[in-house]
This record gives C-alpha cells, sequence and structure tokens, in this order.
C-alpha cells in the first residue's frame, strides 16, 4: 500500500524568507531556499524509495497565518504538520492537488 505524503513547499526564496520571518521555529529550518530544496529533494527520494508519493502543500505566508489562527495552531513545525496533512485529506477526497513528480 502506498501512502500519500505532503510536502510543504515554498515558491520562491522571497517566500521562503517571509515564512523564516513568521515561524516561530525558524532556528530549526535550513537558512536558505536554497538548502531547504536540497533538504526536499532527499525527502522525495526517501518517499518515492518507499513506494510513495508525495503531494505539493504550497505555502503562501498570509494565508498559512490565517489557516493557524482559525485552528489554534502557532506557526510552527507542528502547524506545517497539520497543513500538508490537511491537503493530503483535501487530495484524497477530491483528488485535487498537484504530485511532485
Amino acid at each position: 500500500m502506498s501512502y500519500v505524503v505532503g510536502i510543504v513547499c515554498f515558491k520562491d526564496e522571497s517566500a521562503y524568507r517571509r515564512a523564516r520571518e513568521i515561524f516561530t521555529d525558524s532556528r530549526d529550518m535550513p537558512d536558505t531556499f536554497e538548502d531547504w530544496k536540497t533538504l526536499v529533494r532527499r525527502e522525495l527520494e526517501e518517499i518515492r524509495r518507499a513506494g510513495n508519493v508525495a503531494i505539493r502543500a504550497d505555502f503562501d505566508p498570509e494565508t498559512f497565518l490565517d489557516w493557524c489562527r482559525s485552528r489554534g495552531f502557532q506557526p510552527n513545525s507542528q502547524a506545517r504538520t497539520a497543513f500538508a496533512e490537511h491537503v493530503v485529506l483535501e487530495y484524497q477526497k477530491t483528488g485535487k492537488g498537484t504530485i511532485i513528480e
């Protein structure tokens, strides 16, 4: 049985910098957008090697903050994980989403 794994994705360096500004745990994240992309490439390899697929959880800073507020989350790793899981559930219900190739 394969699993669908949500990966929070930043569209560009500007979005990544803004994310690091709003996340309460940004010190635990890669320092640069390029370092983040390298980390995601490694994660994707592991996901695929396990026979699973990854879906994009596109990150928009202001939308994410609203999403956190509406669900009682602080903008941190717990919220990022919940957000990615939310995207996976929506994909499973509707079939709408972007599989990362």
